[in-house]
């Protein structure tokens, strides 16, 4: 600071002109010199601003974190995840869930026009079987019981276009990666089909080539 007011006070004092030392004005004519300090940022005051602005800033958004996927809309949304409420499929405006006794409202879905294979069943003394709709576009297998009742434990919805989940994975447009995207990771995969377990329970997609070309719930995983 001593070197910058000493610089000033002889520039004020002494000039050149055509190369020629010029005489300085009396002391009493001189204009009075600022000598005053300019103000010092410091670090602390500069860190103070950044956070200031940081925090008035636009926050991050949330496609930066890798637990959350965006939309082309831009709205965010988890990842998907298999949930107990999948191991229901809708059929001709019917809920149909593994455990229910079918055998109530075999004659009131799809027109009530079936086929029945009808076979011992293994344990209980009754009869299992399997409905068949609309050839065999939709086919549901029961454990039968010695007192009627027809509980459900796998159902199998094959080429049918249109029909679609409750979260929207449709036969026919579907692909492997959207599944992925609605569902989560499956827990077995093979070249033709993604399989979702949940305990003993699955949901399965089969797939010709990309598009999803069924759909199905069962009790157990394939062995």
């Amino acid at each position: 600071m001593m070197t910058v007011l000493t610089v000033l006070l002889c520039l004020c004092a002494c000039g050149e002109k055509g190369g020629e030392s010029t005489a300085a004005p009396a002391a009493s004519t001189l204009p009075p010199i600022d000598i005053t300090v300019p103000a010092v940022t410091t670090k602390e005051q500069t860190e103070a601003v950044t956070t200031e602005k940081d925090s008035a800033a636009e926050p991050v958004t949330s496609a930066a974190d890798p637990s959350v996927n965006t939309t082309a809309a831009g709205e965010d949304r988890k990842p998907g995840v298999m949930e107990e409420s999948d191991l229901t499929l809708t059929v001709d405006g019917v809920a149909l869930s593994l455990g229910m006794d079918f055998a109530p409202i075999a004659g009131t879905i799809l027109g009530g026009a079936y086929d029945e294979l009808v076979g011992q069943a293994c344990v209980g003394g009754g009869n299992d079987r399997t409905y068949y709709y609309e050839g065999e576009s939709y086919c549901i297998f029961t454990l039968g019981s010695a007192d009627g009742v027809q509980s459900i434990y796998d159902i199998y919805i094959d080429g049918v276009e249109g029909f679609a989940t409750a979260k929207g994975a449709e036969i026919g447009k579907t692909t492997k990666d959207e599944i992925r995207e609605i569902y989560g990771e499956p827990s077995f995969t093979t070249p033709a089909a993604l399989r979702y377990t949940l305990e003993e329970r699955s949901l399965v997609f089969g797939f010709n080539g990309d598009i999803l070309s069924s759909v199905g719930i069962q009790d157990k995983p394939a062995q």
